[in-house]
């Protein structure tokens, strides 16, 4: 495989799932992926393949407000009013969980290009753009 692009030759592989990839090329099945320009996905449906499209997607950064209130304490003149503070937070979270990727809708698709960000992106059909008509085969 990593033979073919010198001699000019690129593959669109379309497989069911991360297992069939493994069990047609063992543990270069990494390669494999690692050799891809474009990953194109949609209908995710089992864990290990989502699982691994979470990972290769990466994480990203997150910036939360937490607020505390607290009561006022002790009596009559020595009484302390009520109190807020307002605390920031960053945190690390997938871009994509396995789970979201499991439950991306029927009409989109996730696209990722080497060197690029990825994208969650709506399908086209091409039997309902007007620029595609007549370039196919409605039977």
């Amino acid at each position: 495989m990593g033979l073919m692009a010198g001699y000019g030759l690129q593959l669109w592989p379309i497989l069911q799932d991360m297992h069939q990839l493994k069990a047609t090329y063992g543990e270069r099945a990494g390669t494999f992926m690692s050799n891809a320009g474009v990953i194109q996905t949609f209908g995710v449906n089992d864990h290990a393949t989502a699982d691994m499209l979470s990972r290769t997607i990466g994480d990203t950064t997150i910036e939360y407000d937490t607020v505390s209130t607290s009561r006022g304490t002790g009596w009559g003149e020595n009484r302390a009013g009520p109190s807020e503070s307002v605390s920031g937070h960053v945190s690390a979270r997938r871009l994509a969980t396995p789970d979201e990727i499991m439950r991306m809708r029927p009409d989109q698709l996730l696209l990722l290009r080497q060197g690029e960000h990825p994208l969650a992106v709506e399908k086209i059909r091409y039997y309902d753009q007007r620029e595609f008509a007549g370039l196919f085969d409605p039977a």
